[in-house]
């Protein structure tokens, strides 16, 4: 299936993301769930932006989580307006900590589509892997976060 123009890369990343967890370097590692209210109506997102807009707007999200994500960290687009990362880092949650602040304050940012100014609300769950999980259990743990992060009103990422 193409999103935004690129193939849907789900198996690539869940590829990636079994490697990942198999990497016997110790790290600290997270997967991070991006929802994206960039359509109009019941989601909730900015209603001016045309579904014409919609796809320059999402490749405008994305750019700016590659932007922000190093290049060990990986990234898939897994629906319309949700995005799917994997942070990596050597250091402890703390710094994983600081660095969903960091892509939550990217993305809060406003946009400009279609000669519009958006902004689009965004609700981060991320969840810290634990020793020896699978990937189906870090990925139930990452909607779990996404989910109390929704509840809180997606005014700060949540992880756990």
């Amino acid at each position: 299936m193409a999103i935004n123009g690129e193939p849907n890369r789900v198996p690539q990343f869940r590829q990636k993301l079994e490697e990942s967890l198999a990497d016997p370097e110790p790290m600290c590692l997270a997967m991070v769930r991006v929802e994206t209210t960039a359509f109009g109506g019941d989601n909730h997102g900015p209603s001016d932006v045309s579904e014409s807009d919609v796809d320059q707007l999402m490749a405008a999200v994305q750019a700016r989580l590659s932007h922000v994500l190093r290049r060990y960290d990986l990234m898939a687009r897994v629906e319309k307006d949700t995005f799917m990362l994997v942070v990596k880092t050597l250091a402890d949650t703390r710094v994983l900590d600081a660095r969903m602040y960091q892509l939550y304050g990217a993305l809060s940012e406003p946009y400009s589509v279609g000669g519009k100014t958006v902004s689009v609300p965004v609700t981060l769950g991320a969840a810290v892997r634990l020793p020896a999980e699978s990937a189906a259990s870090l990925m139930k743990r990452t909607d779990k976060a996404l989910a109390t992060a929704g509840a809180a009103g997606g005014k700060a990422p949540v992880l756990i």
